[in-house]
């Protein structure tokens, strides 16, 4: 969509943003006479059909571009509508209320008066944590960008509101590539630990023992299973001749730390023990996980260098989720400054909260919250790779995370993507920067199963 944006020379610094939604008629005579008056005004021409989610794209732009292009508040922002558009406006305050970012003000064209300025800087202050705004209409690779708006637009007003609007946009299940054997199986548990199942992708035309992935699915410890990786784990499997198991750990809050990471420990001994009936190669074994589920990877790491169990050859961390405390990235995108579909903080709250169970609050030992660890933590852990982009909420706790790795004598081996949002990952490459971030990842694992032969 295109909209249209009204300035004045005389706006004064950190002006005030307006949107003025248009289904017919024309209304620039009134947005040049509101912009004369120091404000600045996006001209929002909505569409039958869609005039709501229009509506919506334009809020989400204007305050990811706020500071950047127009040195405004992406907090406080008015929306004057026409009789016409009044529900509009209505409906639009009602999703932003919903999605718990700052309020907007919704005026009519016919009552506005010289003080709306007055009104909008009455707006509620935005009391959460304060960030320079990501300008993501302006920061993220453009073929991904036009994929945002059918991003899930997030409730994150509990757990299960968040899982709902996940289960939106999680894909089907996807059909078995030719070139893959898929096996359901179940791990048997202990007297202490229960019985975990687990998904194997085995490659038809390669012969054992082989180089094997043990793979922990996203889904901030709440959410995802095994299905929605199928599509990327069958490719691995293929393209790379090597095993994969995923693992279908427990979820939080029905199931809290450590319950997630006692059934990684106990996949992972389950290998150790049975590789030559699961015709697996230990020295090319592999723990690897997408967000939550890296997190839990690298918390396997450390548990194993506690216990003195052998570790992988590579922690391959996409994306991953380390730390409870809340760094700067995920406040920038925190009060609808950057864009519906992207993880935001309350989720993240929400999230670690379920995680975390009573420890939450506590001092938190390293294999929770990885994020915490000190180098002695995680001395002897496993020579990591780390890959995210730079439009993710979590991108701040992952280069702190790299930097403490390599201070405990780690190697580690650290990328950052332009462009590449949280997910970029799992989909198959759209963009070039994706296809960099699936190119590094290909080249890790061929090196580490080259180097153990």
């Amino acid at each position: 969509m295109t909209v249209r944006t009204f300035t004045s020379p005389q706006t004064a610094t950190s002006p005030y943003l307006v949107l003025a939604l248009v289904l017919n008629g024309d209304h620039s005579d009134s947005c040049r006479e509101l912009a004369v008056d120091g404000l600045v005004i996006v001209e929002v021409p909505t569409r039958a059909g869609s005039a709501l989610d229009d509506c919506d794209r334009a809020l989400q732009w204007a305050r990811s571009v706020a500071t950047a292009l127009f040195e405004a508040d992406p907090s406080r922002i008015a929306v004057l509508d026409t009789p016409e558009t009044q529900p509009l406006a209505a409906e639009l305050a009602e999703r932003v209320q919903v999605r718990k970012e700052p309020p907007i003000l919704a005026e009519t064209f016919h009552s506005t008066e010289n003080d709306l300025h007055a009104r909008i800087a009455a707006l509620p202050e935005f009391a959460g944590p304060t960030e320079p705004a990501v300008a993501v209409h302006r920061r993220v690779e453009s073929a991904t960008l036009a994929q945002l708006d059918h991003l899930t637009r997030w409730d994150t007003t509990s757990i299960d509101t968040i899982r709902a609007a996940y289960a939106k946009i999680t894909p089907p299940p996807a059909p078995a590539n030719e070139r893959v054997e898929r096996v359901d199986d179940v791990v048997p548990g202990t007297e202490e630990q229960p019985s975990v199942p687990v998904r194997w992708y085995l490659p038809r035309d390669a012969r054992g023992p082989l180089p094997a992935i043990v793979y922990f699915h996203g889904g901030a410890f709440i959410m995802g299973g095994l299905d929605e990786n199928d599509d990327r784990l069958d490719l691995i499997a293929a393209d790379l001749g090597c095993a994969v198991v995923s693992v279908d750990y427990r979820l939080a809050p029905e199931n809290p730390y450590p319950a997630g990471l006692d059934d990684a420990e106990t996949v992972w001994r389950h290998i150790l023990t049975h590789s030559d009936g699961l015709g697996v190669d230990l020295s090319r074994l592999v723990i690897c996980g997408a967000s939550a589920g890296a997190g839990l990877a690298t918390a396997l790491c450390i548990r194993l260098a506690e216990v003195g169990l052998p570790q992988p050859a590579l922690q391959l961390l996409v994306y991953p989720m380390l730390d409870d405390r809340e760094h700067g990235s995920l406040r920038a995108l925190e009060g609808g400054a950057g864009h519906w579909g992207l993880w935001r903080l309350e989720a993240e709250r929400h999230s670690w909260l379920a995680y975390l169970g009573e420890l939450h609050g506590t001092v938190l030992p390293a294999t929770a919250a990885p994020g915490r660890a000190t180098p002695d933590d995680l001395r002897g852990t496993a020579p990591a790779f780390i890959g995210i982009g730079d439009v993710d909420a979590l991108l701040d706790s992952n280069l702190r995370y790299a930097a403490k790795l390599s201070r405990a004598g780690t190697p580690v081996e650290l990328h950052v993507y332009p462009g590449v949002i949280h997910g970029g990952f799992v989909a198959r490459p759209r963009t070039q920067q994706t296809q960099r971030f699936l190119d590094d990842v290909y080249a890790v694992l061929r090196r580490t199963f080259e180097a153990g032969d």
